[in-house]
């Protein structure tokens, strides 16, 4: 399990996030399948359980989220998109950070690396 300090340095050569979304893609259709209960679930689950850990957010898990948001911004012209991948690298660095294996943000992680939006 990597730590934040390793996705901040990952993403910030800022060709981490362009491999996940320089397509072309509709974002729309791809949040919206997200919105679908069994995934919204599961992230909803996820995210208590790490803010029922450790519900505060550090300084390189807020500087992570900000990076992110802007890079995806900056890329796909789409705020609910940038929130959303946001959201998703809060999970993921919160996970990691505490060293709590959670399959849900494994497999989150493991999208982004891959060059997939997962949903």
């Amino acid at each position: 399990m990597i730590t934040a300090n390793e996705i901040l340095s990952i993403i910030g050569d800022g060709t981490f996030l362009g491999r996940v979304f320089n397509k072309d893609v509709d974002w729309d259709a791809e949040l919206d399948a997200r919105d679908e209960a069994e995934f919204d679930q599961t992230w909803s689950s996820s995210y208590n359980k790490l803010e029922a850990i450790d519900p505060s957010e550090g300084t390189v898990i807020h500087e992570i989220r900000e990076t992110v948001f802007k890079q995806t911004f900056q890329i796909t012209q789409s705020p609910d998109l940038a929130g959303y991948v946001s959201d998703d690298f809060g999970l993921i660095a919160k996970a990691f950070e505490n060293k709590i294996d959670i399959e849900f943000v494994n497999h989150l992680w493991d999208s982004y690396r891959k060059g997939s939006f997962p949903r």
